[in-house]
């Protein structure tokens, strides 16, 4: 479902404006944090930044990583913005919207606005399927 700017604040939808870091500090919540650079620390974090798709498209995003000894981004969590609207990635809206097919969109590759505390350097791969 396509998430506009007042639906994210109506559902309290965590998604991570270009530039921010959103800690995860409960199931169901998260804080703001400003950061050089995200720790290797094993924390949930929600993360501005971008995704970079497999056709070249690239595209302003919000997604959850867990960090750990790898960066971790988690299945089901990206979000693109595509004129100042939220987009699940691989959601039919989203198809729609860029009339993309799966084999355009997948496997993407993403990268954190703010940079990882790794010596793995992005952008990453992602760890899942589409």
């Amino acid at each position: 479902m396509p998430l506009k700017l007042s639906d994210i604040k109506k559902y309290s939808i965590k998604i991570a404006e270009k530039g921010e870091v959103l800690a995860w500090i409960g199931p169901c919540s998260v804080k703001k944090i400003d950061l050089k650079q995200i720790p290797l620390d094993g924390r949930k974090y929600e993360c501005a930044g971008r995704v970079f798709l497999s056709n070249g498209l690239d595209l302003q995003a919000s997604f959850r990583i867990k960090k750990s000894d790898e960066p971790l981004l988690i299945d089901d969590s990206i979000y693109t913005k595509i004129d100042d609207v939220w987009y699940k990635l691989g959601e039919p809206e989203f198809f729609i919207k860029t009339e993309l097919e799966n084999d355009d969109v997948f496997p993407i590759e993403w990268i954190p606005d703010i940079p990882l505390l790794t010596h793995i350097k992005g952008p990453y791969k992602m760890n899942f399927k589409g």
